[in-house]
Parts: C-alpha cells; sequence; structure tokens
C-alpha cells in the first residue's frame, strides 16, 4: 500500500493525506481537544501513509493501552475532515518553505536525491508554489481509501502485557473496525532507478567555509537476508578504515559515516552511502582516499581482524537490541512483510556467524562497484567563485 497507490499526479495530495488528518483530528475532537481529553494519559496513536506502507502506530503504557486502541479505532473509523486543516497545513508549509531555496542542505539534499533516482516524481520535494494546488477532498479521499478495509491491516503488539489480559480489548477496538472480509490491498512499485554510470557534481551554496560530500554506490541485494547481512558488515569495515584514514590519518573530517539502504519491502533498489563533512580545501584529497581505499577494498578483502571487529559490534548490538520493544515490532513487521519466519529474529547473530573474509570481500566487489556509483559534494558559493 503506501503513497505508490497514487498515480504521479496524485502523489503529492496522497503524501500529505494523512498529515491533514494529523492537524484535523478525530472523533470529532480537534488536536487541542484531543489533547486536554488526554491529560494525565500516557497513550496515543496516529495513522501514517508512508513509502510502501499504510498504518497506525502507538503507545502506551499498560494501563492506558486501551486508549491508544480507541484512537487507533477513530484513525479508522472517524477522520474529521476539517476544512481549517488544509488552512492550517498551508501555513505551516509556507513558512517552512519560504527560505527553502537560501538553505544550502537543502538544496544540496534535493539534488542529491534527484541525482540517485534519474529524478524520480516521489523524490521531488514540495515547493511553495505547489502549496496553492493543494486538495483537500484528494487528501481526504485517498485516506479513506486506504483505511476502509481492515482486513489489509496486520497488527503488532509488543510489551508488558499478556495475551490473555489484552485479548478483550482487541475483540473490541480491532475486531469492530470495518472489514471487507478479505484484504484487497495491493504493492505497488515506483521503479525507481539509479544511474548507470558513474555521475559527479558539485552543487555550489551558502557562505560558511564548509563542505558536504556524499558517495553512493547501487547495491541491490534484492532484500535476500545474507546478502544483506554481508553488505552491511562491508559497510561497516569501510566505515571503520575511511575513520582512521579521513579522522585519524588526514585530519581532515570530524566524522564519516558508511550505511546500507534499500526499499524494503520493495525490491531493485539499493545504496551503500559514505558521507563525511570537510573544509572546501580539503574536499578533493579526501574523495580521492576514499576511493583508494574502497578500490584497494576490492582487490583485498578486509582481514580477519577487521571482520571480527564488526561482528562482535554486531553481536553486541543484538544483546541490547533483544531488550527493546522498538527492536522486536520493526523486525516483527519485517517478517511478516517479507514472508519469513519470526522466530528466527532472536537468532540474528547466526547470519553475523556465517559471514567470512571471502563472502564479505564479494560483497564489497559486488555492492561498491567501481562503474556505478555517484559522487555529489557541496562547497560554499565563495569556493567556487576562486575556482572559476
Amino acid at each position: 500500500g503506501g503513497v505508490p497507490t497514487a498515480t504521479p499526479e496524485q502523489y503529492l495530495n496522497a503524501s500529505l493525506s494523512s498529515s491533514i488528518v494529523g492537524l484535523g483530528g478525530v472523533g470529532g475532537l480537534t488536536p487541542v481537544d484531543l489533547g486536554k481529553l488526554l491529560a494525565g494519559k500516557i497513550g496515543g496513536a496516529s495513522a501514517y501513509i508512508s513509502t510502501y506502507t499504510h498504518g497506525v502506530t502507538g503507545s502506551a503504557t499498560p494501563k492506558d493501552l486501551e486508549t491508544a486502541l480507541q484512537l487507533a479505532y477513530l484513525h479508522f473509523t472517524a477522520p474529521n475532515r476539517d476544512s481549517g486543516a488544509l488552512d492550517l497545513m498551508k501555513r505551516r508549509l509556507e513558512a517552512s518553505l519560504a527560505n527553502q531555496a537560501q538553505s544550502p542542505g537543502a538544496v544540496f539534499g534535493e539534488r542529491l536525491r534527484a541525482i540517485n533516482t534519474v529524478n524520480h516524481y516521489t523524490s521531488k520535494p514540495i515547493r511553495i508554489e505547489d502549496v496553492g494546488k493543494l486538495d483537500a477532498q484528494a487528501m481526504w479521499s485517498f485516506y479513506a481509501e486506504r483505511f476502509s478495509n481492515a482486513a489489509n491491516f496486520t497488527f503488532f503488539f509488543v510489551g508488558n502485557f499478556t495475551v490473555d489480559e489484552i485479548t478483550p480489548l482487541l475483540n473490541t477496538y480491532i475486531g469492530s473496525l470495518p472489514s471487507k472480509g478479505a484484504p484487497d490491498s495491493k504493492a505497488a512499485d515506483v521503479h525507481l532507478q539509479f544511474p548507470s554510470s558513474v555521475q559527479r557534481e558539485t552543487v555550489t551554496k551558502g557562505q560558511e567555509p564548509r563542505a558536504q560530500t556524499v558517495i553512493t554506490f547501487f547495491s541491490d541485494t534484492g532484500l535476500d537476508e545474507a546478502q544483506t547481512a554481508r553488505v552491511r558488515a562491508a559497510a561497516d569495515i569501510v566505515e571503520n578504515k575511511l575513520r582512521d584514514i579521513l579522522r585519524e590519518q588526514l585530519g581532515g573530517t570530524y566524522s564519516v559515516s558508511v550505511g546500507y539502504s534499500d526499499t524494503s519491502p520493495q525490491a531493485g533498489y539499493g545504496t551503500t552511502t559514505v558521507q563525511f563533512g570537510s573544509s572546501p580545501e580539503n574536499v578533493e584529497k579526501l574523495n580521492a582516499a576514499v576511493m583508494t581505499e574502497v578500490d584497494r577494498l576490492r582487490r583485498e578483502g578486509p582481514t580477519a581482524g577487521d571482520l571480527q571487529i564488526v561482528k562482535e559490534a554486531d553481536k553486541n548490538d543484538l544483546v541490547q537490541a533483544l531488550r527493546q520493544n522498538p527492536y522486536w515490532l520493526n523486525a516483527l513487521q519485517s517478517s511478516h512483510i517479507l514472508g519469513r519466519d519470526a522466530k528466527t529474529i532472536p537468532r540474528r547473530s547466526e547470519r553475523t556467524d556465517a559471514l567470512t573474509v571471502e563472502n564479505v570481500h564479494e560483497a564489497i566487489r559486488k555492492y561498491l562497484p567501481a562503474d556505478r556509483y555517484t559522487v555529489v559534494t557541496l562547497v560554499p558559493e565563495a569556493t567556487a567563485a576562486r575556482t572559476q
């Protein structure tokens, strides 16, 4: 489901459809009314419509779970169609967008997304001239369609409760949601594309003497669990190496990060991204150092010591994650959407144990390709003027 179920022409209104409900309230109550009504309670719920999925998310103390479920029910059955919500949305957007074109970070981020998706319509930001085109009726209609059939939804609960305790509440507030008796929501692929060759671009904006560089490699794993584990390990190894080189040896940046991301649950698009800040005069030197080290890792691969550091860190992270509700919630959702066995969630360490120098080396060669990446750099206007 999610926003991609809209046509490109509907996309802008669709992407804001849950926001207008958030501004308008539910059950005949405005957000201010709800705030007063919920005073003293620790429980809430809200609807979201995001890329590829839509749903309701909430949290509560055990004693206020019923309150959160009541709010979830109202987001399905009684979103307010308050005309004032569109006016409020427009005012807030106009205020936030007024100086967008003058923000180096916003201009840089927009250009980076455009390059890395070949100008895909889903990556284009809303502009101030778009605000007047917003259509409340189109938003409400899209929202109502997404939430009209509860059979499309799977509900996940994690926390301090027993099944017997919450079953009566679920019967009342989940079991009574409007349903067609069978799911009819479909997955939608917006067909994101990554450039087919190497691209480099410099964005010139701002006055402060600092630069930002993002190097993005095409890394489509097809959402395969083993391949994803390998490319994540590869990214961690590259980050550790680049931190030593860029920060400790060259003293050229305070921080460097390397990470893998994809469009799960939709396969076909994944990236490994290296990003760091620096002074403008160090950009070329640091870019060259990054590419030299990535090329060395492609040829030589990581050492057993490099991999062991990453494996130990991953296992330590898992120990902490398994104590946290958000980790379980996200893991359960991902397992369900991708058709995986949820019983394997606590056994993520088995995938870590399966990492070898050889298969991580292969992941570096495959997912940090030498012929398919982009380099986008933000430099201040004074630097660009000096080089002309």
